[in-house]
């Protein structure tokens, strides 16, 4: 008897199925079990490796990625053995069918939720196995928005209610709320996703829940970013004590690598490579599951000789709170260096945790994602821009420039520049002036 477990989707997150095979036996099922494909060979679950010279905290990120992937490979047992038990024992009146093998692995008694809250955990317990912890942890977060939508609208939602009255009604309350647009756009378009893994496993939708999405856009937010001439005097600046020198130098390489904090974190000469005459950073991105190769700068290299050729120290083993502790600190390195130009930013504000947009003195604007940004701006028509994805990691040049936040003017004057450049190269008179300055407004 053969039994293969296996997904017929590429998505990130697909259904895997079960194939029974056995004389004139062949059945196929869909199972409830979600994973991403490229996480199951040969019908075993495939864990993630922990790599050489892996430090306590990555070890134990990983471990407990993989625990979730351990406990699925568990569940995969018992299916087989009770898929191999049952054929074993049938009648021989019963067919040995795919109906035969969906009644056996998804049985019709297994209620699905229809409430739409209830889903939710029905949805998150699906995905946690193909989704990292903080994504979960966002999902969650706006089921517990749709709670109280609930609390104060005194209604139980089902997923057939979602519809364009409930879509209008939501758009209100969290208007009401004072919720930022996007906030509200980002719950609604989650909603959407929602519905469609129901109406997957047999939940009917009402019909205008397929127009849920329809004319939801998000706004653009302010991009803050830290020019190179603030970069400069963050180098020169001279801080109190040891931690704010440290959370000085991971800026100092946040915003010459393009990295995000769950990733930049994380580097150790481990990771450093060398090709010709140049260094580099050899990382799998955490978010994208990207492999980058970021050049080291002599910025960066400066950086590390302070520590032996290393990067520097964290300031704690876990993970949240090294994150919090850095996008405190950043804020006063950046305010000793008196960046105090006045920004417009999308702040959270603590008491009501709500984001609001308001201007300040771009240190208080400042957090853990501005290195990022910062490079990704200050080097946006200096740097061909496919170069500059190679070591952000978006997935496309559209991402890449609503992420860096440039308008169509700067775009224009960009390539104004450099067909200049092209022609001038060329001994040629370029093809292309410059007739009207534009402002940025």
């Amino acid at each position: 008897m053969a039994i293969t477990l296996y997904t017929q989707s590429k998505k990130d997150v697909a259904p895997i199925y079960i194939r029974v095979r056995q004389g004139d036996i062949d059945a196929k099922a869909r199972t409830q079990f979600l994973i991403n494909p490229e996480l199951l060979s040969k019908s075993k679950v495939k864990l993630h490796r922990v790599p050489n010279g892996a430090n306590a905290e990555m070890k134990q990120s990983i471990k407990s990625q993989n625990k979730p992937l351990i406990e699925l490979q568990v569940k995969f047992d018992k299916l087989t053995t009770l898929v191999t038990n049952q054929i074993n024992d049938k009648k021989d009146y019963e067919v040995i069918d795919s109906n035969w093998l969906k009644n056996l692995v998804a049985p019709k008694s297994e209620q699905i939720p229809t409430e739409l809250t209830k889903y939710f955990d029905y949805f998150l317990e699906d995905k946690k196995t193909s989704l990292r912890h903080s994504t979960v942890k966002k999902l969650g977060s706006i089921k517990n928005r749709i709670e109280k939508y609930n609390k104060d609208k005194k209604v139980s939602l089902n997923i057939s209610d979602v519809n364009n009255s409930f879509k209008s009604s939501i758009s209100k309350w969290f208007d009401a709320q004072g919720y930022a647009h996007n906030t509200k756009v980002k719950t609604i378009k989650v909603i959407y996703t929602v519905c469609q893994h129901a109406k997957e496993n047999g939940i009917k939708l009402h019909p205008e829940a397929e127009s849920l999405t329809k004319k939801l856009k998000y706004v653009s937010t302010p991009h803050v970013y830290l020019t190179f001439k603030d970069l400069e005097k963050i180098e020169n600046v001279e801080l109190s004590n040891k931690d704010l020198e440290i959370a000085r130098d991971w800026l100092i390489i946040s915003c010459n690598t393009a990295q995000r904090v769950s990733d930049f974190m994380k580097f150790s000469k481990d990771n450093i490579v060398e090709m010709g005459d140049s260094r580099f950073l050899d990382i799998k991105q955490e978010k994208t599951d990207s492999p980058v190769y970021i050049p080291l700068v002599d910025t960066v290299v400066k950086v590390l000789e302070k520590y032996d050729n290393n990067f520097p120290p964290l300031f704690s083993t876990s993970v949240e709170s090294n994150s919090a502790i850095y996008n405190r600190l950043i804020k006063q390195v950046c305010k000793k260096a008196e960046i105090n130009e006045t920004v417009t930013a999308n702040l959270r504000q603590t008491k009501k945790s709500r984001y609001e947009i308001k201007e300040v003195p771009k240190w208080k604007a400042v957090s853990s994602h501005v290195g990022r940004r910062s490079f990704s701006t200050n080097y946006y028509g200096k740097i061909n821009t496919a170069l500059l994805i190679s070591a952000t990691g978006h997935a496309s040049e559209k991402q890449f420039l609503t992420y860096v936040g440039k308008p169509q003017e700067d775009r224009a004057m960009a390539l104004a520049r450099a067909l200049k450049q092209v022609a001038l190269e060329q001994n040629q008179e370029p093809q292309l002036k410059v007739i009207k300055n534009v402002s940025n407004g």
